[in-house]
């Protein structure tokens, strides 16, 4: 969290070399902005495209198809890591591989955020919001282009307009937040915060994490109690290596989804993997499921243990450990204010978790694969009730030390 907010003193200035050489001069941060949006989306396209190639190679040498086949899944994946929603022989694809969307915001903030720490100084919000625009202008560009090129009769509907959006939230949001953490503008705006403010955002995002630590746990957990079936779907595919590598490549782009599923399921509404199935503490109902591995950690079908009611626990716990930590670094002995900020840690944890399962679902096909995800409505009263209850325990429970703390001849 600190990394992200010092402001880095790697600031190139004007003036003259020790051997007398000409003056460097920074750059005006729009130029670099540009640069920056351009690097952020054209590197992650090539290393798309790299590894369709490498696939398309190690699957059976070049023998089937033509190189520029290989290039338009590697940029039907780059957009679909924007959001895109694909057609393949009618069936659409509309799941977002949040794997590839995660690498895409980092590459963009690390972009961004060396754009703002290479210009000139940036004294005001205009000239950063004009340093974002032209950088967000650049990648949407490059997403367009490739979407135009992208476009082949045997994949219909590239969903050009959800790939532009995916591409202005990229930018906008991961590229805007490294210009403003390289220009220092982000360190400002947090020092002009309410302490209160700043303790209930630090609250909220180590609240969110500890509930994800907590579902990747539970995700692997399952995983690995369900390898054995995991393995016997891969040996049933007959894959080649080429192809194995691939597959697990996919299965990896798509853990994230998986772990966002698994938080939808501490929360109780739990999630569905086809229309007409529920995976819940309280019930497991499925189908027919596709040959895919990482599906082997879904748990057995009907009425799972009455102790698994436990385990919605964790989402109260994650709350009020993270409102804890959080007004840890920021003491406070009034009842309400560590009340307020414990209130705000949880909720702001509960919105930032609703909005990712949010974005972890979507179609895999037509007709029982058509609906995959977490009820949204469902998890958003769920989250809000229990992190808003764990975020004031965790606050009462810290006042209540630092209160004690603050005595006098303590």
């Amino acid at each position: 969290m600190t990394d992200l907010l010092n402001r880095p003193t790697t600031r190139r200035t004007s003036q003259r070399t020790a051997s007398g050489g000409p003056a460097t001069t920074a750059r005006p941060l729009p130029v670099s902005a540009a640069l920056a949006g351009a690097a952020a989306a054209g590197s992650t396209l090539v290393t798309c495209l790299a590894v369709a190639l490498t696939g398309w190679f190690l699957a059976d040498g070049g023998a089937h198809g033509q190189t520029t086949d290989a290039l338009r899944v590697g940029a039907d994946g780059w957009l679909l890591g924007h959001g895109s929603q694909l057609t393949v022989a009618g069936s659409p694809v509309g799941i977002v591989p949040l794997g590839l969307a995660l690498v895409f915001a980092l590459v963009a903030f690390r972009f961004g955020r060396w754009a703002g720490s290479t210009s000139q100084p940036v004294v005001d919000d205009r000239t950063l919001a004009l340093g974002v625009a032209t950088s967000s202008a650049v990648y949407v560009m490059v997403t367009v282009v490739t979407a135009l090129l992208a476009a082949d009769p045997g994949v219909a509907g590239l969903g050009m307009g959800r790939a532009i959006g995916g591409a202005l939230l990229v930018s906008l949001v991961a590229g805007g937040l490294g210009q403003a953490s390289g220009t220092g503008r982000l360190a400002a705006w947090l020092d002009r915060c309410p302490d209160s403010l700043r303790g209930a955002l630090d609250g909220a995002l180590r609240a969110a994490g500890l509930l994800l630590l907590g579902a990747a746990v539970l995700v692997a957990g399952m995983l690995v109690a369900g390898l054995g079936d995991a393995a016997t779907v891969m040996s049933r595919l007959h894959l080649s290596v080429g192809d194995g590598l691939m597959y697990l490549l996919v299965n990896a782009a798509v853990t994230p989804n998986a772990v966002l599923l698994g938080a939808a399921w501490l929360l109780g509404p739990g999630f569905a993997v086809g229309t007409g199935t529920i995976v819940s503490p309280s019930a497991v109902v499925l189908g027919p499921l596709p040959a895919f591995p990482l599906l082997a950690a879904l748990p057995a079908g009907g009425t799972p243990p009455g102790w698994l009611v436990v385990a919605l626990a964790v989402p109260v716990l994650a709350a009020a450990v993270g409102a804890a930590l959080a007004q840890r670094r920021r003491p406070t002995t009034a009842w309400d204010a560590g009340l307020l900020r414990g209130f705000g840690s949880g909720v702001g944890a509960a919105v930032v978790v609703s909005v990712l399962v949010a974005l972890a679902g979507g179609p895999m096909g037509t007709g029982r694969m058509a609906q995959i995800g977490a009820p949204t409505g469902d998890v958003v009263l769920s989250a809000v009730a229990a992190m808003g209850v764990g975020g004031i325990l965790g606050g009462a429970v810290m006042t209540w030390w630092q209160r004690r703390q603050a005595r006098p001849g303590r």
